[in-house]
């Protein structure tokens, strides 16, 4: 079924980029703003294991939020941008026991928080030679900071359950493509491989440009 959203957001900007009146311009991506505000998804099921592995819980369940994701990109040519990004996930776990480090297992009612950070920058390539109509791959390195808390008493300590994410410095390949509906406002769909999200959706905002 998450096939659908992808192949939908294709087939939609495929047709609008042969439809519009507007797509045999020139792209002018140098001195150009993009600011882009959006939501994604993550592999955040593989993170929730490694809480509930870590503290060994027992009847655990799950909630996150999606990826929160802000970003910048500005045109240093008409190929290539440059820019910067912000994301955020929260998760939620509760369970009904535990075993704490000394091996004793604690039951009752139990809240682990875990919330992840990630600013980096980016840089792009853009493919084609429509206005409207953006596509483009690059690559981000972003710095992830963590946070963990536990209702538990007589937990496990943060680096317990930190070290299991390994290192904070995170790269990450992208791809995507932006149609702009007017002259300064659009919509994306980003696909990642690497954190922290692998399917993105954003509205757009672009200023500037020559």
């Amino acid at each position: 079924m998450k096939k659908l959203p992808v192949i939908t957001v294709a087939l939609v900007v495929a047709t609008l980029a042969t439809f519009s009146p507007r797509n045999a311009m020139a792209q002018k991506f140098q001195g150009q703003s993009v600011v882009t505000a959006g939501a994604g998804y993550s592999l955040a099921g593989i993170l929730m294991g490694v809480v509930t592995d870590a503290v060994n819980a027992t009847d655990a369940s799950s909630t996150k939020t999606p990826v929160i994701a802000g970003m910048y990109d500005f045109g240093i040519s008409d190929r290539f941008s440059v820019g910067a990004a912000y994301t955020y996930q929260g998760l939620t776990v509760k369970y009904s026991s535990y075993t704490d480090p000394n091996g004793n297992v604690i039951t009752g009612n139990f809240t682990d928080r875990l919330t992840r950070q990630n600013f980096g920058v980016r840089a792009l390539f853009h493919f084609g030679d429509n206005d409207d109509l953006d596509t483009y791959a690059g690559a981000r390195f972003g710095y992830t900071m963590w946070n963990y808390s536990s209702s538990a008493p007589n937990g496990y300590d943060n680096s317990d359950i930190l070290s299991g994410f390994g290192s904070p410095i995170k790269p990450q390949a992208l791809f995507g493509m932006r149609y702009f509906f007017t002259d300064n406002i659009g919509a994306n769909a980003e696909f990642a491989i690497g954190p922290t999200y692998f399917m993105l959706f954003g509205i757009n905002a672009r200023f500037g440009g020559n």
